[in-house]
């Protein structure tokens, strides 16, 4: 089986479009055999802009269709005769007496199934045809568990095809329990077979298609007997179900993520004994989570620096430790390892607020500043660090002292330990004002009293965050200026006072058509963003 990966639903419909026309353009009489449901709406589009064009010729084709319900009138608007007139036959230049749909109104059904059969191979057999797959593994309304070697027949619905295609109906009591469809040996005789597969929805089912042996359960995996079958899925339909790991100081956080729909999470407590202590709890977690899901890949997202495989991390045991080979080992599953920032960045852009935009910079203020770069919805990559936006020079004389060995590096004014720094040092100079009461009062100083004292009409607070959301700003500009974002998106604990400190940033950043936004996901987006590594 062939499978070619789409960038979404548009790219797919073409694709799938581009080798009917092919088929087509080799043979002009083609027997075509076609689907219906949403999935190959955009490919008929595609073919009836074609025809328009004059770049295919519908005139000698022959089609059959898989399958209809029964019993239903083909005048109906849920009919798959009506559908196809209203999707392709009535808008090429297609002769209405060679398009076939089983009659959904018959009195012998059982007729129509052999006379359909015989008129198929009347006309040499299906060249091409054209499949959809449900969200349980049926093909036309071959449903799993039913006989896999039968020719065209009538067939029950299951209770979930009847479910998933209730969406056409008024309710799900008007859609029909029945329904001829060609069997799976009808479509194996076809010489050539084009499987669609569509949407998160049917991320699942293409993962059991690709990684399942043959089995009644899912009656897709009986294409894979026929010698030429081409899937085009779009990457949500691919991507099935991923693992996303963020490794953090504390806490190690798990999402398992289909699609790209969260659907399961969990954290265990970070050991810091040794690294194969972590990496062996990390694994443990990750093997419970496979007995539960079909999980197929592991991300992960480590603090630290990357650098052929090997992670080095100042408040992790890993020092120069193979993360990703050894986890791999323990899970028996590929495992893809990036730096923690650039996971949430991705994170943010599939999942939370940068996912209107296609280019993005995240930025963590925290103990130090963190950031990571999506440019057209994937990490970007230098050869080592260049998501190390935290040590961007701001003050290239005299600046501050940075453990990283220069001085000015932007974090060293614009991270939350800078704001601190700056509040402990104004407290001293100022005892009697409301942050140092507020600080007292808390028994300790941190960024929230900052802001709560500014909130109360503290003068000094008011100071500080003026200067310190000067120097966020310098160093958002730069980057602005250099990698020309669609958004920059902030996260960290101190952006839960985004209300604040969003007005006061803004008229301090001249660029006015780049977003600012805050983080939505908050302590999610680097699990999340891993599992899609």
């Amino acid at each position: 089986m062939r499978v070619i990966v789409c960038e979404d639903y548009n790219e797919l419909s073409a694709q799938a479009a581009r080798l009917v026309a092919s088929q087509l353009i080799l043979n002009p009489s083609s027997v075509l055999g076609l689907a219906t449901g949403s999935t190959p709406v955009g490919m008929y589009r595609h073919l009836v802009s074609m025809n328009r064009r004059g770049d295919i010729d519908f005139s000698d084709v022959t089609t059959f269709n898989l399958d209809e319900y029964y019993p239903i009138s083909p005048g109906s608007p849920q009919s798959y005769r009506y559908f196809m007139n209203e999707q392709l036959f009535s808008k090429v230049n297609i002769d209405i007496n060679n398009t076939f749909v089983p009659n959904g109104m018959t009195d012998d059904p059982e007729k129509e199934c052999l006379d359909y059969e015989k008129n198929i191979e009347a006309h040499g057999g299906i060249d091409l045809q054209i499949l959809g797959i449900g969200r349980n593994g049926h093909i036309g309304f071959n449903e799993p568990g039913a006989n896999l070697n039968s020719a065209t027949h009538l067939t029950e619905l299951s209770e979930s095809t009847v479910d998933a295609n209730s969406r056409f109906f008024d309710s799900e009591d008007d859609v029909p329990r029945r329904a001829i469809t060609m069997g799976i040996a009808s479509i194996l005789k076809s010489k050539k077979i084009i499987l669609l597969a569509s949407g998160a929805s049917k991320s699942r089912v293409v993962s059991e298609l690709l990684d399942e042996d043959i089995n009644t359960s899912v009656p897709a995996t009986l294409l894979k007997v026929h010698p030429d079958v081409v899937l085009i899925c779009d990457k949500d339909a691919y991507s099935g179900t991923r693992l996303g790991v963020d490794i953090g100081g504390t806490n190690v956080k798990f999402a398992v993520v289909e699609g790209r729909k969260l659907i399961y999470k969990s954290s265990i407590r970070t050991e810091k004994s040794s690294a194969d202590t972590l990496i062996s709890s990390i694994a443990d977690e990750c093997n419970r989570l496979k007995k539960l899901y079909p999980i197929k890949t592991v991300g992960v997202g480590t603090p630290g620096i990357i650098r052929d495989g090997r992670v080095n991390a100042a408040n992790l045991p890993f020092r120069s430790t193979p993360l990703a080979s050894g986890l791999s080992k323990l899970v028996d599953m590929p495992v893809t390892v990036d730096n923690d920032a650039n996971c949430a960045a991705l994170g943010e852009s599939e999942f939370g607020a940068g996912k209107k935009y296609q280019n993005i910079i995240m930025i963590t203020l925290g103990t130090g500043i963190g950031g990571g770069i999506i440019f057209d919805g994937s990490i970007a990559h230098g050869k080592s660090s260049m998501g190390e936006i935290g040590h961007i020079i701001i003050e290239a004389d005299g600046g501050r002292p940075c453990p990283c060995g220069q001085h000015g590096c932007w974090e060293q004014y614009a991270s939350v330990s800078a704001l601190i720094a700056s509040a402990k040092e104004a407290v001293q100079s100022e005892p009697n004002s409301l942050l140092s009461k507020l600080a007292e009062e808390k028994g300790r100083l941190d960024g929230e009293a900052v802001f709560d004292a500014y909130e109360k009409g503290c003068k000094v607070a008011a100071k500080l965050l003026e200067k310190y959301t000067h120097y966020l700003a310098v160093g958002i500009t730069s980057l602005i200026n250099v990698f020309g974002p669609d958004a920059v998106i902030l996260a960290g604990g101190i952006t839960s006072r985004g209300n604040l400190l969003i007005p006061m940033l803004l008229p301090k950043i001249p660029s006015s058509d780049v977003a600012i936004e805050i983080s939505t996901l908050e302590n999610d987006a680097g699990s999340l963003g891993a599992a899609l590594l």
